[in-house]
């Protein structure tokens, strides 16, 4: 785990005093230090304050802070989080564009975790979005497993009109080869030329024994 920055002086004695202010002037002061600087002085603060601080801020607050702040520093506190903030600042992140950072606090979370949250985004392109950046991938296939064939389609048609078929490929390589082939059959022809190749490589072409014929003659009919 990475060691937390080295604080000033200045904020040193801010932590310091912190210790007995009421919530009212703690939340003052830490949003008039602005994110970056709350961001450096968050993983120095007891983790019942910081979940209190946390739990109190504006959503905007925290997801600008969580941006300059590796989620490694206030693991322990990041996890004890209730999952309706998970979410709320998840939500916030893509607002904002900053969808690496919300990877990178998905990948600190459970399975079950990450399917509430794909859920309460609720947005295929956003999902799509913070996907790019995730390097577990095998955590986020199996979120999906439990998802509508449906919602995986969605999914992955949006992948192509993103011009990122690569990460439904991996997201569904991670599934049994029979949810391959059901996503696979209901999928347009021009999002079947771009993936399929990449998921026949990927199981070795054991993928092949489970699409529907209609599918592998649709495939094979494909314009080079």
């Amino acid at each position: 785990m990475p060691k937390p920055a080295n604080l000033s002086v200045g904020l040193r004695l801010l932590l310091a005093s912190q210790a007995m202010a009421p919530l009212a002037v703690k939340l003052g002061l830490i949003q008039q230090l602005g994110a970056e600087k709350a961001a450096l002085l968050a993983p120095h603060m007891p983790p019942g304050q910081l979940r209190e601080l946390i739990m109190a801020m504006p959503i905007e607050f925290v997801a600008a802070v969580v941006t300059h702040l590796d989620p490694r520093l206030i693991l322990d506190t990041y996890l004890s989080l209730p999952d309706s903030l998970h979410l709320e600042v998840a939500r916030q992140l893509c607002a904002d564009g900053a969808f690496a950072t919300a990877a990178r606090y998905a990948e600190c979370l459970a399975p079950k975790q990450i399917k509430v949250l794909i859920y309460g985004i609720n947005d295929v392109d956003h999902v799509l979005q913070i996907a790019r950046y995730i390097v577990d991938m095998p955590l986020i296939s199996e979120s999906l497993r439990s998802f509508s064939t449906g919602y995986l389609r969605k999914l992955t048609e949006a992948a192509r009109i993103d011009g990122n078929v690569a990460v439904s490929a991996q997201v569904l390589s991670g599934l049994s080869l029979v949810r391959q082939a059901d996503v696979c059959a209901g999928l347009q022809p021009a999002t079947l030329r771009q993936l399929l190749p990449m998921l026949l490589l990927i199981s070795g072409e054991a993928l092949r024994e489970q699409l529907p014929e209609a599918v592998l003659r649709l495939f094979a009919e494909q314009p080079a």
